[in-house]
C-alpha cells in the first residue's frame, strides 16, 4: 500500500510539472543511510560527513553539489517534516522507507515532492541504501526548465 501511495504522490508532482530553482530544492536524507560503523555522526549536519565512501551519504552530497541544491539529514519523520515545511523549500526530493515517505509526502502536499524508497538489506533503520540513479533522475526532473 505504501509504495502505491508514494507512486501516486510522485505522479501528482510530475503531472503538475512542478519545478524549482536549485537553491529552492531540498534533498532529505535519512540518518540510517549512514553506515552504522561510522564514528563521524551526521545527525545534526550532513556536512560533517567525512566522505569516506563506506555509505551513500557521500554520493548524495556530491549530487547535491553537482546540481546546486541543499541537502539535509533527518533523524526521523518530525525533523524531516520540519525541514520540508520551511518557506525557503519549494520542492523536495526525499529518501526514506515507505512509511516515512507516505506520511511525509501527505503532510507537505501540495508542496511538490518526489519520494525515493530506500533499500533495507539489514532491516529497518540500519545501514540502508539508495539507488543513486533514481535520486539523480528526480533531481534532474525537478530542476529542468
Amino acid at each position: 500500500m505504501g509504495r502505491t501511495i508514494i507512486k501516486f504522490f510522485n505522479s501528482m508532482t510530475r503531472l503538475r510539472r512542478s519545478r524549482c530553482k536549485p537553491e529552492e530544492l531540498l534533498i532529505l536524507v535519512p540518518s540510517c543511510l549512514q553506515s552504522s560503523q561510522c564514528t563521524q555522526k551526521i545527525t545534526r549536519d550532513i556536512n560533517e560527513c567525512r566522505r569516506c565512501g563506506n555509505c551513500k551519504v557521500k554520493d548524495v552530497i556530491e549530487l547535491s553539489e553537482k546540481y546546486g541544491t541543499r541537502c539535509a539529514v533527518a533523524t526521523g519523520g518530525r525533523l524531516a517534516l520540519e525541514l520540508a515545511k520551511q518557506d525557503s523549500v519549494k520542492c523536495l526530493v526525499a529518501i526514506a522507507c515507505e512509511k516515512e515517505l507516505q506520511e511525509g509526502l501527505t503532510a507537505i502536499f501540495p508542496k511538490p515532492g518526489l519520494g525515493i524508497i530506500n533499500v533495507r538489506p539489514h532491516g529497518p533503520c540500519t545501514d540502508t541504501d539508495v539507488d543513486l540513479a533514481q535520486v539523480e533522475e528526480a533531481l534532474a526532473w525537478m530542476l529542468r526548465e
